[in-house]
């Protein structure tokens, strides 16, 4: 009991062991910050989501940093992820630019048709915890120092 009170992330939970009456009544604090976390990792289909394709990844991006195990299918070659801040470098390259804008010209796409594609609110959420952290790394390229 004493081992599972102490992996009780919140007060509530805690609470919930000793089914004390008395809960607290001030509210947890809010763990959520505006800037990104320290390290996002990113998928291809969040990739594929901002206009990347197969070939390009092969083309501008580095080996993967990290490999996860597939959560969908148990025996699946891992995802191979990114990190938001190699993305990030690579998209601000005018390399990088022209190729998107020529795809999406030949593709006949917009950027908007491809975020408005998005179905699920947990993979929507990622994506754009992903885009903050790429748009993070972006801009900073253009920082005056």
């Amino acid at each position: 009991m004493a081992e599972r009170y102490a992996q009780a992330s919140t007060s509530d939970e805690r609470d919930r062991f000793y089914a004390n009456d008395d809960r607290r009544i001030e509210p947890e604090p809010s763990r959520r910050t505006d800037r990104p976390p320290s390290t996002v990792w990113i998928t291809k289909p969040i990739l594929k989501t901002r206009g990347w394709t197969e070939a390009a990844i092969r083309e501008f991006l580095p080996r993967p940093e990290k490999h996860y195990s597939n959560p969908h299918v148990k025996g699946r070659s891992p995802m191979p992820l990114w990190s938001a801040r190699t993305v990030g470098r690579v998209e601000a390259t005018d390399d990088w630019q022209l190729w998107l804008a020529q795809s999406l010209a030949r593709r006949g796409i917009t950027l908007r048709h491809l975020t408005e594609s998005i179905r699920d609110n947990g993979f929507r959420n990622r994506f754009q915890t992903a885009h903050r952290a790429i748009s993070a790394y972006q801009e900073s390229r253009y920082r005056i120092r």
